[in-house]
């Protein structure tokens, strides 16, 4: 008697800090994690981009069995990683993973894994921002995305930003005061308001913007003790981000129609600070739209997406990694 093999996806989600590959069966069982160091090629060495990319879906492949059953197809979400997909068929190989391999951006396996229709808009805000959508023919479209030089608004580096700007003019008196002050001068341990100078332009600064965005969290902090600058900040932030969802709804035609937009990423753990002033900008324009906030980990969009490579839209279980 011949036995039809059961398939298996493989998702892949490429940040900059960590990679993770889950193994999802044909049902939208998740059969397997796999976490390791970042993989993003933008960020890290190709040599690194492709140890993490081994050993986190090596360690997928080892914690399932697999045996009697398919990898039919894998998907592997990674900013810029098109250009690098000799590399990664390479590592693919290496593993012995047959099956189809797509390569997409880190947006589209966000947007797969957070709606459950095949049209919506999700608001992206974590150290950047952007708004990614799709409507019912497929059709694509995105707004902001463009990088803290030039855009990023409402993100934790805008945001930390403002609020770090909001302390220094406090010191100045160009402003009015805040308590964001004392939390710079705490955070950044500094004695006196100018060392912020050579903390954030540094050459030996790994990373100035990571510098300004994990000071956030502190505008947050701040907001809630009842900061009437630091609420002002957060109400702006939470305003661009709504205006880029409308932008995305209003290109891809569902400002009139019910959908689905989801919102991901760490900016949104200020909640109604910055919900709250999203809701009031998107509502006017589309009062259907259903506003969440997305915990499903982008690596299961991206296994979505490699069934749908395939012809099938499973539907995976929800869980958080």
């Amino acid at each position: 008697m011949m036995f039809e093999r059961q398939m298996i996806a493989i998702g892949v989600d490429s940040g900059g800090s960590k990679t993770r590959a889950v193994l999802v069966d044909e049902e939208g069982r998740i059969l397997s994690w796999g976490v390791a160091g970042p993989a993003n090629p933008t960020r890290v060495t190709l040599d690194l981009m492709r140890t993490s990319l081994y050993e986190a879906i090596g360690a997928a492949l080892a914690q399932s069995e697999t045996a009697g059953r398919l990898i039919t197809s894998i998907c592997l979400g990674i900013a810029g990683g098109k250009g690098y997909k000799d590399e990664i068929t390479e590592v693919i190989a290496e593993l012995g993973i047959g099956g189809r391999i797509t390569i997409v951006s880190d947006a589209e396996i966000a947007f797969w894994g957070a709606i459950s229709r095949t049209y919506g808009v999700i608001v992206i805000g974590g150290t950047g921002s952007s708004a990614y959508g799709v409507d019912l023919q497929g059709n694509v479209t995105t707004a902001g995305g463009r990088g803290y030089l030039v855009g990023d608004e409402g993100s934790a580096y805008d945001i930390g930003r403002a609020g770090i700007m909001a302390a220094l003019k406090a010191a100045d008196g160009r402003g009015p005061t805040t308590a964001l002050l004392d939390q710079l001068l705490l955070h950044f341990q500094l004695e006196v308001v100018d060392q912020i100078i050579s903390t954030l332009y540094d050459p030996r600064t790994d990373d100035s913007r990571t510098c300004i965005s994990d000071f956030a969290p502190l505008v947050v902090q701040t907001a809630r003790a009842g900061d009437t600058i630091s609420q002002e900040i957060l109400s702006y932030a939470g305003q661009e981000l709504g205006l880029a969802a409308v932008a995305v709804a209003r290109k891809l035609k569902l400002c009139d129609r019910a959908f689905e937009l989801a919102l991901i990423g760490g900016v949104f753990k200020a909640r109604e600070l910055i919900t709250d002033p999203l809701r009031d900008t998107v509502l006017p324009v589309a009062p259907k739209a259903h506003i969440f906030v997305s915990n499903t980990p982008p690596a299961l969009g991206a296994a979505r997406l490699a069934f749908l490579d395939i012809g099938r839209d499973i539907r995976i279980e929800r869980g958080s990694k």
